[in-house]
């Protein structure tokens, strides 16, 4: 079934609601958050820390140090401020930020010359793309020799700024259910990775924006792709593969453009084929660019393994996403700091109650028809992408052999989850008279994503124990 083809929607006025309230809340939150959440208590960010930190000085690649580790040269400071500041806080449910030494802390000298040799394996593989904003914000504190904990301030809130921007321009190409893509946007994990200088809320958000264009060229624009347009696709692939490879499969959502929108079915296959395999290729030349500087030896075994015993491996990655399920929702909807911090369930299953609901309530008559040829590669892309995640990880982080998946998390499986919305987004059944109730759902959610966030962390860190 083609989707219906209507007018192209201008692209102003720009700050539509769901945009303006997005930005709003998003950005207030992340300021808070921002400071909030202790230095270094949100996961691996000390690894994302170091490696934006040695992107600000123009060094892009990690090194392979003597010991065999990945890292390179750092301030002695920033290494003993990420170790001191919240010590025994993570992964420690009972302790609590120290705030006599955070205050020490926002003192303590960088000492920009006094370095030292420093392992940051974990982020050592990602493209520097994907720190440019952490970067750019740091540099400044950095050449102004502010402290550590300023340093980190500076990146989390640059980091915040270009994803909000990111996010809010997918936000605006999205041809319907605008509000339910910006509410997920606001969910407690996804406001508490963004206030970091993680390498997630970059990647999330550029997941997005190929979603949005997609969706914009299936639905809002019924003319032929242009060159124009397809270099946009293609671009936003080449940034999506370029910040994890474990989302390469996302830029199959080129899928969801019916065949008349590239005229023939030659010209399609080759815009597929362009808009798969460049990303493809631009990633496994990175990969190979970081290979001798990061390869465990276990990878060769384990790869031989997987060769040895394809389908055997293929039933392990099913049934342990399949066993890890519910695990995987609460984590992705808010487990946070090093995933000791949960958010109730009872809050992200009135979250989502109060997202399907604004989803029925915000299908309407004259919003694009979603056929179900648009739902089945919504959901096969997911589905594609949940596989990418357990087979890199059962490469990359499991022991050879084994019969489960170590170090998948459910922020991993964020960036597919627009793709949900586009496969659940429900027909124009609800009585118009109902709409009434779309702003009191919309209120009732960004209340309550902001209150059980704030107050999570709060408690988390500062609370009594």
């Amino acid at each position: 079934m083609l989707p219906s083809s209507p007018s192209p929607s201008p692209l102003r006025p720009f700050f539509i609601a769901p945009v303006v309230a997005f930005l709003v809340v998003a950005a207030v939150l992340g300021a808070v958050l921002s400071f909030l959440t202790p230095p270094f208590q949100v996961a691996d960010e000390p690894a994302h820390f170091y490696r934006a930190y040695q992107i600000s000085q123009g060094q892009l690649t990690a090194t392979r140090m003597p010991g065999g580790d990945a890292g390179g040269q750092l301030p002695r400071s920033i290494v003993r401020v990420a170790q001191d500041v919240s010590a025994g806080v993570g992964g420690n449910p009972g302790a609590r930020q120290d705030r006599q030494r955070l205050r020490e802390a926002m003192h303590a000298a960088l000492a920009p010359q006094d370095t030292q040799e420093w392992g940051f394996a974990a982020s050592s593989i990602y493209f520097p793309l994907v720190y440019f904003p952490q970067s750019l914000g740091m540099a400044p504190a950095r050449m102004l020799e502010a402290p550590p904990v300023v340093v980190l301030w500076a990146g989390r809130l640059a980091n915040m700024l270009v994803a909000l921007v990111l996010t809010a321009v997918a936000l605006r190409l999205m041809p319907f259910q605008r509000w339910a893509f910006a509410l997920l946007a606001l969910t407690p994990m996804v406001l508490f990775q963004r206030a970091s200088v993680s390498a997630d809320p970059i990647t999330m958000s550029a997941c997005l924006l190929l979603v949005a264009l997609s969706l914009h060229f299936t639905f809002a624009h019924p003319e032929p792709l242009g060159a124009k347009q397809l270099g946009l696709l293609l671009a936003s692939a080449v940034f999506v593969a370029l910040c994890k490879q474990a989302y390469l499969p996302l830029s199959l959502v080129f899928l969801l453009l019916p065949l008349a929108r590239l005229g023939t079915r030659g010209r399609y296959a080759l815009a597929l084929a362009a808009i798969v395999t460049v990303p493809a290729l631009l990633q496994f030349a990175w990969s190979s660019t970081v290979r001798d500087v990061f390869r465990p030896s276990e990878v060769v075994a384990q790869v031989a393994h997987v060769r040895a015993h394809p389908f055997q491996v293929l039933g392990v990655l099913v049934r342990d996403f399949w066993n890890r399920l519910p695990d995987f929702l609460h984590q992705g909807g808010g487990v946070l700091g090093w995933l000791d911090t949960p958010v109730p369930r009872s809050a992200l299953f009135a979250l989502a109650a109060l997202l399907f609901g604004v989803m029925a309530l915000d299908a309407n008559k004259d919003a694009p028809k979603v056929g179900w040829r648009e739902r089945a590669v919504a959901l096969g892309v997911a589905a594609a992408g949940v596989l990418a995640i357990q087979a890199m990880l059962y490469l990359a982080w499991t022991a050879p052999g084994a019969n489960h998946v170590d170090g998948v998390q459910g922020r991993y499986l964020l960036p597919y989850a627009p793709l949900l919305v586009v496969a659940l987004a429900p027909p124009a059944w609800v009585p118009s008279g109902l709409t009434r109730f779309k702003p009191v759902l919309i209120a009732g959610f960004l209340v309550l994503t902001a209150a059980v966030t704030l107050t999570t962390v709060y408690q988390r860190y500062y609370g009594p124990a």
